[in-house]
């Protein structure tokens, strides 16, 4: 990762690559939180679109860190200064969002592409206030490095990151004291995990629950429960998909992904807060043995659901990784994201992820995150009209329910009803896990999303512990 340092004086030309200027006067112009970058007889010399007493708010602060970013990830730039000075808010966000754009994704190429893979190893901020920045980055970066880690593994092709490979990922943290266990294949049907197993017993590698625990200051206060999807891909099953694209779907783990960075980052905070993460994690593979529509399987809750759309897998490793958490664990809060439907990338594009929650208290807790991470989110309803298409003539319930309502809030209120009686969020993040084309402010593919927003809400609740009702 980019090391970054912050500065209170402006550092000598000889001791950067790029020396990025503010707006005015300059020979070279940039629209409004643009960088344009031209060559020069000592190496790079780039124009940010700020006036020099630069004033932005963090969301600037970004977008514009971001854009400078994309500007110097070129051969030839090791070492960037910004020669403006921005508050301490203002310059960490900056560095989060150069680094986001800078660093390129990991290199699967059996050759070497020095265009792609170019990288500054350094970058000097200029702030009004070094020393306050600083500290302010010695928590945020581990957030940044995780965010990263995520998005590699989002990255990785489905034959890199199977279940067990996925599984291994998360035993890494054990390095950093989180406790890691598995319910791997056979075992799962033991505990009463059938939905997690139907959907991953057509596959080589076995299916597994993987629950990974930090304890924080107390290791028996009621816990944050965050979940994942980690389906390492998904063909569709039986249901199976188009094949045009099929090949994203690789990245169908990116809430497991966006458990794991939460949970690195809590250990790497020694965070107060008891956190326990649950990634359902299955290939949802064709075979002798898939499930086919119109099974019936029993959840983790004793309940009974009819599969009618093996396509429509990820609410159903869900719904037993959440009805495990709630017997298991009796969370403070537990919130689920994943790369669920296709109906809230229609409704909210690629900028925002789908909130969903049965407490006014806990949207009000991950919008606060939100902001404060910059992952936007929207609230969209918990309707309970049109969910009697989700009545089974066979079953207690139909795992999909086509055409009454946007599906996006049917899988919501599939979830609902597994989520147990506390407060329960959940986060339908198939827009926001991938930027779908490069720009100066993203490289296209995944964005590790999800990681800052979940390390928000950890040091939201350290300040604030939760106390809500679930109503």
């Amino acid at each position: 990762m980019i090391r970054i340092r912050f500065v209170a004086a402006a550092v000598p030309a000889a001791a950067a690559d790029a020396r990025i200027l503010a707006r005015g006067g300059a020979a070279l112009e940039a629209p409004d939180l643009g960088c344009a970058l031209a060559a020069s007889g000592d190496g790079f010399i780039g124009v940010a679109g700020v006036e020099a007493d630069a004033t932005l708010t963090p969301d600037d602060a970004e977008t514009l860190g971001r854009r400078i970013g994309a500007a110097v990830a070129r051969p030839g730039v090791a070492r960037v200064v910004t020669e403006f000075a921005l508050g301490p808010d203002a310059a960490v966000a900056l560095a989060e969002g150069l680094i986001l754009r800078a660093v390129p994704l990991p290199g699967l190429r059996g050759k070497p592409d020095a265009e792609a893979d170019a990288c500054p190893d350094e970058a000097l901020i200029a702030t009004r206030d070094a020393e306050l920045a600083e500290r302010a980055w010695a928590k945020r970066e581990p957030v940044i490095a995780a965010a990263l880690w995520a998005r590699g593994l989002v990255h990785l092709p489905a034959n890199r990151l199977d279940p067990a490979a996925l599984e291994a990922e998360a035993e890494s943290l054990a390095a950093l004291g989180v406790s890691v266990t598995s319910i791997v294949g056979g075992a799962l049907a033991a505990a009463g995990l059938n939905l997690i197993h139907a959907v991953g017993q057509a596959a080589a590698t076995p299916p597994r629950l993987v629950i990974l625990e930090w304890p924080g200051a107390d290791a028996n206060a009621a816990p944050l429960v965050l979940v994942g999807k980690g389906i390492t891909f998904d063909t569709g099953g039986i249901s199976l998909k188009p094949p045009a694209n099929m090949e994203e779907m690789k990245g169908d783990m990116g809430g497991a992904a966006a458990v794991l960075g939460a949970l690195r980052v809590a250990a790497s905070w020694a965070s107060p807060v008891r956190v326990i993460g649950l990634l359902a994690v299955a290939e949802n593979a064709i075979g002798a043995n898939a499930t086919r529509p119109g099974d019936v399987v029993r959840a983790c809750d004793g309940s009974t659901v009819e599969i009618v759309d093996t396509d429509a897998e990820g609410r159903l490793v869900l719904a037993d990784a959440l009805a495990y958490a709630a017997e298991s664990f009796s969370p403070a809060l537990s919130v689920d994201l994943a790369t669920l439907t296709g109906a809230v990338v229609r409704s909210l594009g690629h900028a925002r992820a789908g909130l969903f929650s049965t407490s006014d208290a806990a949207a009000s807790r991950i919008e606060r995150a939100a902001a404060a991470s910059r992952e936007a989110v929207w609230r969209l309803p918990l309707m309970r009209e049109g969910d009697d298409a989700l009545d089974s003539e066979v079953a207690d319930v139909k795992n999909c329910g086509w055409g009454t309502a946007p599906d996006a809030i049917h899988a919501a209120s599939f979830l609902s009803r597994f989520a147990g009686g506390g407060a329960w969020a959940h986060l339908d993040i198939a827009g926001t896990a991938d930027s779908p084309a490069l720009t100066d402010r993203e490289r296209r593919g995944p964005r590790g999303w999800g990681v800052r927003l979940l390390a928000d809400l950890i040091s939201d609740l350290e300040t604030d512990p939760w106390t809500s009702s679930p109503a």
